[in-house]
């Protein structure tokens, strides 16, 4: 008997396993755009984009409501608000739990099955939660690759790239901001208010994001540092990176108990 083909299982789709995709993004960087797209399509995956809170658009009023007085660019302030507004849509709108990208992500091409696991294994977590699918630094949790889980508990999130989050989470962040300025970009934010919150960073067996900033695909625009050594050294730094990691363990962090 031939098997029936609308019988069979399905692969999962990502919009299925969250209830928004935000990507943040730059209205003028129209070649990040253009990735997106097309990687999004590549992936099946329906998204909105994250444009509010653009440098021109930030107002003395909204620095002062947010960050404390340092020597932060208007650039890094941009990213941070966005990064708040993603949070703030996840409450707003009731959303159980979001998926947020920046605007230089490549996916694995097994994203969708990888996070499908992921996402089933979240279900079963305590929230509030945060479950980060990047290589950030190109750091990994040690020993994950013997995890017989896709998620690990790593510590806190080493890049802000590519995320999922929970509303209980991203509603404690809103208060805290309600109650706090900061002076801290995306991933430094995340990293101290969610230690001082509770709130549990998950890292997954293995990443299913690379951010192009930091394998040489796109030029970083908030490291100067690695802008100013150019996308050639980028692009070889992270391949040695990845190397090292995966032949001798290097980089990694170490993996916490389970919350």
């Amino acid at each position: 008997m031939t098997p029936d083909p609308a019988s069979a299982p399905q692969p999962a789709r990502v919009n299925d396993l969250v209830d928004a995709v935000l990507v943040i993004g730059v209205r003028t960087l129209v070649d990040r755009q253009r990735h997106i797209e097309a990687e999004m399509a590549r992936a099946g995956i329906d998204f909105e984009w994250m444009f509010d809170f653009d440098p021109p658009d930030i107002t003395p009023e909204m620095i002062e409501r947010t960050f404390a007085p340092s020597d932060m660019r208007i650039q890094h302030q941009s990213a941070v608000l966005k990064h708040i507004a993603t949070w703030r849509a996840c409450v707003e709108r009731g959303c159980r739990r979001v998926l947020v990208f920046e605007d230089d992500v490549f996916l694995a091409p097994d994203f969708a099955a990888v996070l499908a696991q992921a996402m089933a294994e979240a279900d079963g977590l305590r929230s509030p939660y945060l479950v980060y699918l990047g290589c950030g630094d190109n750091r990994y949790a040690a020993g994950a690759r013997s995890s017989p889980t896709v998620l690990v508990p790593a510590g806190p999130l080493p890049a802000a790239d590519a995320y999922v989050i929970d509303i209980e989470s991203a509603r404690m962040r809103l208060e805290w901001l309600a109650r706090n300025r900061t002076t801290r970009p995306p991933d430094w934010l995340l990293r101290e208010v969610d230690e001082e919150l509770g709130i549990a960073h998950w890292w997954l067996r293995t990443p299913i994001v690379e951010q192009g900033s930091m394998n040489g695909r796109f030029t970083s625009l908030l490291d100067d540092k690695r802008a100013g050594r150019g996308r050639i050294y980028a692009w070889l730094r992270f391949r040695w990176d990845r190397w090292r990691h995966r032949a001798v363990g290097g980089r990694t962090v170490p993996v916490e108990p389970r919350r």
